[in-house]
């Protein structure tokens, strides 16, 4: 009897510091707060719940919480601002949005820079392109954002309005077109004879429906999600920007977690990139889709009016050099460089599986 008070005892005594472990486990644990501004229909979203799923279910302390829309933060000032100050711990945004940040960044916007699909994916995942913008993000963030990984956010950005079809560079004369926060982007726009007027994403509807821009620079994705299709009609597949897009983690977070626990993130970022990347193929076919469905038109330009088209990309490019100085002689030189591989590697294999 004796003895098996005695093995109750230690059973019970067992149970309690087994259940105190891991109540000090559940007491500890990280929470790491996701932001983006899109809706639930966006890539983003489903990058999301990759990252969720492969971080929750490789620790036993880590919590990833999801916030849709501007729940934390409404803009990508406000973001990283919210970042720095521990409110935010993951966020995506593109190479606009980045640019409060890191200015030079906006080269990746220079027009037509990304040739097709498969060479654009080979940029945004050159290891040695992202080391070097880790190095410049976290030195212009004084330590504070680091880069996670790069991929896309909806393709290609065509022009896209509710007054006229665009068949050429002058067709955009007189015309209102929302950009992002991008000096690039604004040029490009104002070259053609446009307007740009620069709005945060989640105030684009209500300016296109009245009449505050004619049109927006953006994805038929990111245009079918957010119902944009509702008030414009004209669609032209110049395809002048790539829609490049960041995983951006609060640096001051990610250094708290223990080694382990940042490879997992890591790895859980490299995830959320090629989700991004797979599914935009996808989701396209059901924005073109919906976009048809509205009565919207579309207009593939010929290879002349494209190089009408391209004929942009230059003084853009000198733009871009005279204004950015060094950093951004430094931020061009790694960025065409990463062209450079991106193009070798698809070529080889290109000329491999055609043979």
């Amino acid at each position: 009897m004796t003895k098996n008070r005695s093995s109750l005892k230690k059973t019970l005594v067992a149970g309690v510091m087994s259940a105190s472990l891991g109540f000090a486990s559940l007491a500890n644990a990280v929470d790491l707060n996701l932001v983006f501004l899109a809706n639930e229909e966006d890539q983003e979203y489903d990058a999301a719940l990759v990252f969720k799923n492969y971080v929750e279910s490789r620790t036993d302390d880590i919590n990833v919480n999801i916030f849709v829309g501007a729940q934390l933060c409404g803009s990508a000032p406000e973001c990283f601002e919210a970042m720095q100050a521990g409110i935010v711990d993951l966020y995506t945004a593109t190479a606009g949005g980045a640019a409060g940040i890191y200015p030079p960044i906006q080269g990746m916007d220079i027009p037509y820079s990304f040739g097709d699909d498969r060479i654009a994916k080979e940029i945004l995942t050159d290891p040695q392109f992202n080391a070097f913008l880790r190095d410049e993000i976290l030195a212009a963030s004084n330590n504070g954002v680091r880069l996670m990984s790069m991929t896309q956010t909806g393709g290609w950005r065509n022009f896209a309005n509710g007054t006229r079809e665009i068949r050429s560079p002058s067709d955009v004369a007189g015309l209102r077109f929302r950009t992002i926060e991008s000096q690039i982007q604004q040029t490009l726009v104002r070259a053609m004879g446009g307007s740009p007027t620069p709005l945060p994403w989640l105030e684009v509807y209500t300016a296109l429906q009245t009449g505050v821009v004619d049109g927006t620079k953006n994805s038929i994705s990111d245009i079918a999600n957010m119902n944009f299709q509702e008030t414009i009609n004209y669609l032209t597949l110049d395809g002048h920007g790539y829609m490049a897009s960041m995983w951006f983690m609060g640096n001051e977070k990610f250094q708290s977690l223990t080694p382990e626990q940042r490879q997992i993130v890591a790895d859980g970022a490299a995830m959320m990139s090629m989700v991004q990347f797979g599914i935009q193929p996808r989701k396209e076919l059901d924005a073109y889709a919906k976009w048809i469905e509205s009565g919207g038109q579309i207009y593939q330009p010929n290879e002349a009016e494209m190089e009408e088209f391209r004929s942009y990309a230059a003084p853009i490019r000198e733009w871009y050099l005279e204004n950015f100085g060094e950093r951004g002689e430094t931020f061009l030189a790694e960025f065409e460089a990463a062209q450079e591989r991106a193009q070798a590697r698809v070529g080889a294999d290109r000329a491999s599986a055609t043979q």
